[in-house]
């Protein structure tokens, strides 16, 4: 049950003042997720197509405009227009930022000053509705049940820790607080609403629950696109400690994906200079599975894993789409060649690997055996 308060008051004839405070102890726990988390600019203003409900009260069909100056909200619409003191809390409506498509979001949308100019946005929303939305967004709707199922359940335990028993006014850790997630790829992509299948819904409520562990804890549920042929170590791609569930697998399923490769993409010598501050790259030591793990870049050394990120950053996502490469060139070519296999950085699932063990009448669980040996899936996440 959900218990809200106000405080409403009159200043002048044109503005009305509002405070509100949300408190409720809901027993499935709720997900805070940063909303427009992609924007390259500061969010300034939102438009907000009603109909929706803004502090419980509600607003009809038609159009209005929230923005924030000084650290208050203002509201302008048909009606009066409004000023707000600290967090405004939306049910229903579609949200539009100014780049980007509509969206609507189950839950609750808190919205509140991020310092004098700036929105934040937080979608509160139960963990169950939250994986609606994303699961069609992180895989397409059309693939094998078994496949949907097996993302479903590394969406819900990647996203456990981060549930929090009530709606809070405030997170800890700041604006980009530690114990939100992003609605990007930086943690899951969530799309809201419109992004929901009937399929991907069955995949949800067919694992309703279901986790994966090891040793009685969530494991940490990194899956990728693509892995080109075998999965690779979390140390190496990322750091210590090794997780023995993550220490890489063959995989001869994901031949299908228009990634598998090999491919090859020439990337020339300014651009390097752009993304990396040299032209002068050599591969020092990859795995055993063609990751490259350490590059020297002119007189610096990074991690293959740096390398890509910066690539891709900078150049855009589809210049090399994988961390699985080799290159060909010097410091004095005018490109280097890189020839590349696979999507995403190649630890955990494989998710054109799961696919195709799906089309083979592989189930669910053996799809997460074989990309996580040794966990155990178990039902009834935590506040569940």
């Amino acid at each position: 049950m959900r218990r809200r308060q106000f405080g409403v008051g009159l200043l002048g004839s044109l503005w009305i003042t509002s405070r509100c405070s949300v408190q409720a102890q809901p027993s499935l726990g709720w997900l805070p997720v940063e909303l427009f988390s992609r924007l390259g600019d500061p969010l300034t203003h939102l438009e907000v197509t009603g109909p929706f409900h803004l502090e419980r009260q509600p607003f009809p069909s038609g159009s209005w405009r929230i923005h924030v100056h000084h650290q208050q909200l203002f509201l302008s619409g048909p009606g009066q227009p409004r000023r707000y003191q600290g967090s405004l809390w939306l049910e229903g409506g579609e949200l539009r930022s100014p780049t980007g498509e509509p969206r609507r979001y189950r839950g609750w949308v808190q919205i509140r000053p991020q310092g004098p100019e700036r929105l934040h946005l937080i979608n509160w929303v139960q963990l169950e509705d939250y994986l609606l939305a994303l699961v069609p967004g992180e895989m397409p709707a059309d693939w094998p049940a078994a496949a949907l199922q097996a993302q479903a359940i590394l969406a819900r335990t990647l996203a456990v820790p981060y549930l929090q028993p009530s709606l809070r006014t405030e997170l800890t850790g700041g604006a980009r607080a530690a114990d939100t997630l992003r609605d990007s790829t930086a943690d899951q992509f969530y799309g809201g609403l419109t992004y929901e299948t009937a399929s991907t819904t069955a995949a949800v409520r067919e694992t309703q629950g279901q986790i994966l562990t090891y040793g009685s804890e969530p494991i940490a549920a990194l899956f990728h696109s693509t892995c080109g042929g075998h999965t690779s170590a979390n140390q190496d791609i990322f750091a210590p400690p090794a997780r023995p569930y993550l220490q890489g697998v063959a995989c001869e399923w994901c031949q299908d994906s228009p990634f598998y490769g090999p491919h090859t993409v020439q990337v020339s010598a300014t651009d390097l200079e752009q993304a990396l501050g040299s032209s002068d790259l050599q591969v020092l030591q990859s795995d055993p599975w063609g990751r490259p793990l350490r590059i020297r870049v002119g007189s610096r050394l990074l991690t293959g894993q740096e390398v890509w990120l910066r690539l891709g950053q900078t150049l855009g996502w589809g210049i090399l789409p994988s961390n699985r490469f080799q290159l060909e060139g010097s410091a004095t070519s005018a490109a280097y060649r890189f020839t590349y296999r696979g999507a995403g950085h190649g630890v955990g699932l494989c998710q054109w690997g799961a696919r195709g063990l799906a089309q083979q009448g592989f189930s669910t669980q053996q799809i997460l055996d074989h990309y996580f040996p040794g966990t155990q899936v178990i039902e009834g996440a935590p506040n569940l």
